[in-house]
């Protein structure tokens, strides 16, 4: 039988009444424990205490943050420590949640997975994908590890979602949505394209130096609404898209780019994507992963790895 740790982020937007802990721990005797932790310190400190307990399997109460925060501790405590995960979205956005495949949020969630774990069915859908390592050489003790990266327009964009688009009651897809349309509207208004330096190696070859409008890397599948602004060769576990800025003609390459089906004058104009095992990059500016701005750091030197992997599982 599995042994479950449970997670919960008692700050995430839906988990803002406090976690859901179903049960007390004395009567699932597949739970290894549960955690709220608040800091980085108490979930170090949890993620410890559920290694020792001998959990295979964390359950992540929780949005794309938390999820972040879950990763770059593991790695913290041990980077050959692979548990399996298991996603209750309990976030703004829930990206990840939307690709690999999760129960409902909240107290149903969490009835759902400890129903199947009490059966051993909870590894019923298997879901593997890569996570990014992001490492900082010149940020003493600030690895990062993530699913999403961003920067250029997309860190403003974060910035735009968490102000405007949250506070007129909009999440998840719609979130998503309403920002990509307010930052091409906002270009097209005021010709403002926000583009910033950027250099971008992919596997050590040299893809740009220049500004760029945007610059994104993941190793989902997809982003939320089916979205897959992806393409170009390579068979790497990081996909990579980035627009040269000021982008040409963005409001005629908007669909085509969240479609990743560019048109042909795309390609030569700027409009670039791939797929690569590793990504070094140079920032003037900050950037996000999965919804959280972080500082380059003096250097702005990154480099991206992704070999590590994770199972992802639901009934």
């Amino acid at each position: 039988m599995n042994r479950l740790a449970v997670i919960s982020n008692p700050k995430s937007h839906r988990n803002l009444h406090g976690p859901a802990f179903l049960c007390p721990a004395q009567a699932l005797p597949f739970l290894a424990g549960t955690a709220a932790p608040v800091t980085q310190t108490e979930l170090l400190t949890a993620l410890t205490r559920f290694k020792q307990q001998g959990a295979d399997i964390l359950v992540i109460n929780g949005g794309d943050g938390t999820l972040r925060d879950v990763l770059s501790a593991l790695w913290r405590i041990d980077p050959d420590w692979r548990p399996a995960l298991s996603l209750v979205p309990g976030g703004k956005t829930n990206l990840t949640a939307y690709d690999v495949g999760c129960v409902p949020h909240g107290a149903e969630g969490l009835r759902r997975i400890f129903d199947a774990a009490s059966h051993n069915r909870l590894r019923r859908h298997i879901v593997t994908r890569p996570v990014m390592d992001i490492a900082r050489p010149d940020v003493a003790d600030q690895h990062v590890c993530g699913m999403f990266l961003g920067a250029g327009a997309f860190s403003g964009a974060t910035e735009l979602a968490r102000n405007e688009a949250n506070a007129m009651g909009l999440y998840h897809g719609l979130a998503v949505a309403w920002t990509i349309a307010s930052v091409v509207a906002r270009n097209m208004r005021s010709n403002a394209d926000g583009a910033v330096p950027i250099a971008l190696s992919a596997d050590s070859v040299e893809i740009f130096d220049k500004d760029q409008f945007i610059l994104i890397a993941t190793t989902a599948n997809r982003i939320v609404m089916g979205l897959k602004p992806f393409w170009g060769p390579g068979g790497g576990a990081i996909r990579f898209t980035a627009i040269d800025g000021p982008p040409k003609s963005l409001a005629r390459a908007l669909l085509p780019v969240l479609r990743g089906r560019p048109r042909r004058w795309m390609l030569s104009s700027g409009y670039n994507s791939g797929r690569a095992d590793t990504l070094t990059l140079r920032l003037a500016s900050r950037f996000t992963v999965d919804g959280e701005l972080f500082d380059p750091g003096p250097s702005g030197r990154i480099e991206i790895s992704a070999r590590r992997t994770f199972d992802f599982v639901y009934p």
